[in-house]
């Protein structure tokens, strides 16, 4: 998973209720802010190189026209709808084409990344598996605003004081008070590896209506409990699910005394949090392997496993830390509304020992427990 380009750097400035437009155009004039956006992103320490400022078709028409492109930057707009690229502009279709588009196209000539926004883009940034780092003006003030800054999880992100060039303390234009601050991604080497635990019929289904497509399979229930439950007196397993998989869990596996369940969810977090089996909620897989490193780093966890739905596996097949796909094949089509995604090359079936490789049967159906390794 390595890129040309590792960091992704977020230039933002948002209100106190992470407002940060209305009707495409900044609540506030802040000129400090202004001279402060330019200074960083134009600035590069390789005079043969620019940097790169991405932002979406909205952002861009924000932007009076006598400053677009912005100078000595190479304006990337990410746009579906745009056919044609304004003169010295690219035009990407998506992120992940924008991303591709400077690591292999423009490399050369690229030495930082900057996204600025609106907010679909900054969302899309936060949710990639690049390091990130945020640039955030905090306006200490109220503004109406149709458009806000995504939130971003504190366990994930944090603070860096004293950042070269930033300005410190508080600071005030026409009476808005307002700071500088600067928040990185934790890298990597915060987050543990874990595993994957699925079963999935012969079309790749792994649910319809929120429910199992097939018939109850005891077996494969006996081997999913067998491998997730912890072997070491006094030391628990995580379970990461998402929030619909965590609403059709039910009965002894919702309240086994050896798992500590942590959901996924942007929704709900209120109901989740009152739940009192539900032992974290995370805003996305990363901040969710954090919480469960610090687990294992307090001696208190014993292995991580992923278990499903189908957005949270879609991210942990990818994922660089994910060593080991645990899956159930049963052989039989079943009508299913989602579906577990296919695996990256990187993963090969090599078996394990104490797993069965054998065709089971079960409640009139064929399966078989396969095991698949990253081995890159």
């Amino acid at each position: 998973m390595s890129k040309t380009k590792s960091t992704l750097n977020l230039v933002v400035a948002a209100c106190n209720s992470r407002g940060i437009g209305i009707n495409g155009k900044l609540p506030w004039r802040i000129r400090k802010d202004m001279d402060f956006f330019k200074k960083i992103t134009m600035e590069t320490k390789n005079p043969d190189k620019k940097n790169v400022v991405i932002m979406g078709r909205k952002t861009w028409f924000s932007i009076p026209e006598k400053f677009r492109p912005l100078p000595k930057r190479i304006n990337i707009i990410l746009s579906r709808e745009m056919k044609e690229a304004p003169p010295g502009v690219y035009i990407a279709r998506s992120f992940d084409d924008a991303i591709t588009m400077v690591n292999k196209d423009l490399s050369d000539k690229v030495e930082s990344i900057y996204v600025i926004g609106g907010s679909s883009i900054y969302k899309a940034a936060m949710d990639s598996d690049y390091d990130i780092r945020i640039f955030l003006t905090k306006i200490l003030a109220d503004y109406d605003c149709d458009t806000f800054l995504p939130q971003f999880d504190e366990n994930l992100y944090k603070i860096i004081e004293n950042y070269e060039g930033v300005p410190k303390g508080k600071q005030t234009e026409n009476d808005i008070d307002f700071i500088f601050e600067v928040y990185e991604k934790e890298n990597i080497n915060q987050m543990c590896e874990f595993d994957i635990m699925a079963a999935m019929c012969s079309n790749r289904g792994i649910g319809m209506n929120n429910e199992l497509p097939w018939p109850y399979i005891e077996k494969d229930y006996e081997y999913y409990t067998q491998k997730c439950s912890p072997n070491t007196k006094g030391k628990y397993t995580v379970l990461i699910k998402g929030r619909m998989t965590w609403e059709c869990t039910k009965g002894r596996e919702r309240t086994n005394p050896g798992f500590r369940n942590v959901i996924i969810s942007h929704s709900k977090r209120d109901q989740l949090e009152s739940d009192e089996y539900v032992h974290k909620v995370a805003d996305n897989l990363d901040a969710a392997l954090i919480y469960a490193n610090k687990l294992k780093q307090e001696g208190k966890c014993e292995r991580v496993w992923v278990l499903g739905g189908q957005k949270v596996y879609d991210n942990a097949v990818h994922h660089p830390c994910c060593k080991k796909i645990y899956l159930t094949e049963i052989y039989k089509d079943f009508p299913s509304d989602t579906f577990f995604p296919l695996m990256p090359s990187c993963f090969k079936e090599t078996g394990e020992e104490g797993v069965d490789p054998d065709i089971q049967e079960d409640n009139g159906l064929q399966f078989q427990f396969k095991v698949f390794t990253q081995t890159e």
